[in-house]
């Protein structure tokens, strides 16, 4: 059995994911406004028209692709987060969804840097980075003040820190595909090192019994 007949059996839904995946690996590799619905069909070997079935532009495919990227990342970090219920455990949870899966985020972060430099603007690719970044401070902030209400974190600026969290992140992602090593994994675990000592967390002191 071929790998192109192979492909052509897939499911609807897990189709419709490989799809998103080749669209988001072309769009990062070179930069997505000169990419075109027929390489995308290409690399994921089906006719153009059998793609339009699934999405109804390349813009759609843009959005989608980022929009599955997100995704994958919300539902990963949603997945360990309720395994790990603590607010400790709940930011090493949203680092340890970077690091494994560095590969589409890489790929993510390079498309919405293309994006924000072209000079076009789309309500819809707007709408989704603004989004993706409030929900990233919403699940950081939220972790940290538990973390100080219930006296396990030293207190201290929850939004500030939350934005400081993030901007790392946003550095070792930004930081890999300027410098082109492979280092993302490492940097993350690294930022995951420190993070403790960030928030005061085992600092705080027994409040005495009463």
């Amino acid at each position: 059995m071929t790998a192109k007949a192979a492909r052509r059996r897939l499911p609807p839904a897990e189709r419709r994911a490989m799809i998103l995946d080749e669209a988001l690996r072309l769009f990062a590799e070179r930069h997505y406004s000169i990419v075109t619905v027929r390489d995308i069909a290409q690399v994921c070997e089906m006719n153009v028209g059998l793609l339009y079935h699934y999405f109804d532009s390349k813009d759609d495919l843009v959005r989608r692709a980022l929009e599955h990227a997100i995704g994958q990342l919300m539902l990963g970090y949603e997945e360990r987060r309720t395994q790990q219920p603590d607010p400790l455990a709940e930011l090493l949870a949203w680092l340890e969804i970077h690091a494994e899966i560095a590969p589409t985020l890489i790929r993510m972060v390079k498309l919405m840097a293309d994006y924000a430099s072209s000079g076009m603007r789309d309500e819809v690719l707007d709408a989704l980075i603004a989004g993706f970044y409030r929900g990233e401070q919403d699940v950081l902030e939220g972790a940290l003040r538990r973390g100080v209400e219930a006296g396990l974190f030293a207190p201290h600026d929850v939004a500030r820190t939350a934005r400081r969290i993030g901007l790392m992140l946003d550095g070792i992602f930004f930081a890999s595909t300027s410098r082109g090593d492979d280092r993302v994994e490492a940097d993350i675990r690294d930022l995951a090192d420190v993070l403790p000592a960030w928030v005061g967390a085992g600092t705080v002191a027994a409040a005495p019994a009463s």
